[in-house]
């Protein structure tokens, strides 16, 4: 048989489906449907039952850390426990376990280590709206929501709290969860000229920003429109595997960079209301405004390095190398005028 990297779309999700079934039993859940939310790097189902909906969420274990995502999972509980902001609130498998969160499913057509794990969160009932339909004042609203991200749910981490560090080293290095293997010799040497001199203002900036307080801790890190949803309590953020901790600043750039594509004549409007409604919820004096532009290119270089790690995934094996050669260009007209014009789709 040809090697899962190679199978179509459709052997792929048959696959996944399969695996979502058996992961389900864990949670002595009777689904009455698991439907298709999304397939990008994870494979994400809403599992509706008699008692309510469900999101099941199966990461590749070739992509995953164990004690990270159990993390992730601790963060999340730990957001309920200690504020009213809404975020997916994971369940504990059947009692016979314990208090475990995480589950792992094994297939031998998986690539090695051939599993993946398998987590479950309540549902969260509201409205996803598109990057280009978010009004300014539901801009501002998410401002405020990450301020309180910021400020009511920072944790004292217990001694196994294990989540990626996004400085520097773990944006850009070889340990990033953005990282791809062999990326080195994926791009030319032009581009990799590129990628670092980003890099490396990224990097200054965040060595002027350890001189300013309160701004870093946990942050979810990939906050665009897709993980958004307005709910009858407000603001909700979804999907939280790439929580980390890393620069306040740096949460603000995924939406940013999504409105740089796709409303680029309103871009300034749209940042000034995200930015008024973080000021304005934040309690304290917010990290320097001038830096944001940075860490909306420092977006773009971890959305490179994205592709690169997805780049035999069926939705994006065609698309990968024009959409990689035409981000590096804009982060190279970046490095020139000291703003991301963006012409590239958003995935």
């Amino acid at each position: 048989m040809t090697a899962y990297s190679e199978w179509t779309l459709a052997q792929q999700k048959a696959l996944w489906q399969q695996l979502a079934a058996e992961a389900l039993t864990s949670w002595d859940l009777a689904a009455r449907a698991i439907n298709w939310l999304g397939y990008g790097s994870n494979a994400v189902f809403k599992v509706t039952t008699d008692a309510g909906d469900y999101v099941l969420r199966l990461q590749p274990a070739w992509r995953a850390k164990t004690a990270q995502v159990h993390s992730e999972l601790a963060w999340l509980r730990a957001i309920r426990q200690a504020s009213n902001l809404r975020a997916p609130c994971p369940v504990a498998v059947h009692a016979r376990q314990g208090d475990a969160l995480l589950v792992e499913v094994a297939h031998p057509q998986l690539p090695p280590p051939h599993t993946a794990l398998a987590c479950l969160f309540e549902f969260i009932h509201g409205e996803s709206k598109s990057a280009t339909d978010l009004g300014f004042a539901e801009v501002r609203a998410i401002g405020r929501y990450l301020a309180q991200l910021h400020t009511l749910a920072q944790i004292d981490p217990s001694a196994d709290f294990d989540r990626p560090r996004l400085d520097a080293q773990g944006l850009f290095g070889e340990g990033s969860p953005y990282a791809a293997q062999h990326e080195d010799q994926l791009l030319t040497t032009a581009q990799r000229e590129v990628c670092q001199a980003v890099a490396q203002a990224v990097e200054n900036a965040l060595t002027q920003l350890h001189r300013h307080d309160a701004a870093f801790g946990l942050i979810h890190a990939d906050l665009l429109a897709k993980n958004i949803l307005f709910t009858e309590a407000g603001v909700a953020a979804l999907d939280f595997e790439f929580c980390a901790w890393g620069c306040f600043l740096y949460d603000l750039a995924p939406l940013l960079w999504q409105f740089k594509g796709e409303r680029p004549q309103e871009v300034a409007q749209l940042e000034a209301n995200l930015w008024a409604g973080y000021a304005e919820a934040l309690g304290c004096d917010p990290p320097p405004r001038d830096y944001l532009e940075t860490f909306i290119a420092a977006r773009q270089l971890a959305s490179c390095r994205w592709l690169l790690n997805n780049r035999e995934h069926p939705q994006i094996r065609e698309l990968a190398p024009a959409l990689l050669q035409g981000r590096i260009a804009e982060l190279r007209a970046f490095l020139e005028c000291g703003k991301l014009q963006r012409r590239t789709a958003t995935l």
